[in-house]
């Protein structure tokens, strides 16, 4: 298992897997950053972190507004981490922040500028 910040390095080498990244941009109506295009072209499979969090899966990417009954696309925001306890580390769009998220009760906390923050 990896630390966060090992998952952070492993993904400078991955190239972006255009058929995946068109895909969710055009589900969530954005272009973008590469960090998340990156995230999105490795996450074959859901990537288990050694603080108990999740990378999502690209397939979790592409249905999380069916799967967890959040309208994310509406919000402005792409979910990537599972942190347990319905907490989610997510993208915001417009103000280009992360955040932690709860999807029972809609709550943002804990905004950061940079994914490595968390």
């Amino acid at each position: 298992m990896m630390t966060g910040k090992e998952y952070l390095r492993s993904l400078a080498g991955v190239k972006s897997d255009k058929k995946k990244t068109d895909k969710v941009e055009s589900i969530y109506t954005v272009d973008l950053p590469e960090i998340i295009l990156k995230i999105v072209s490795n996450a074959k499979e859901p990537i288990f972190l050694d603080d108990d969090s999740r990378v999502l899966s690209y397939d979790e990417i592409v249905d999380a507004e069916k799967d967890l009954h959040v309208a994310f696309k509406e919000k402005r925001m792409i979910p990537l981490v599972d942190c347990g306890e319905n907490d989610f580390i997510v993208y915001h769009f417009e103000d280009r922040i992360w955040s932690k998220f709860d999807i029972i009760d809609e709550t943002v906390f804990m905004k950061k500028i940079a994914l490595r923050n968390f």
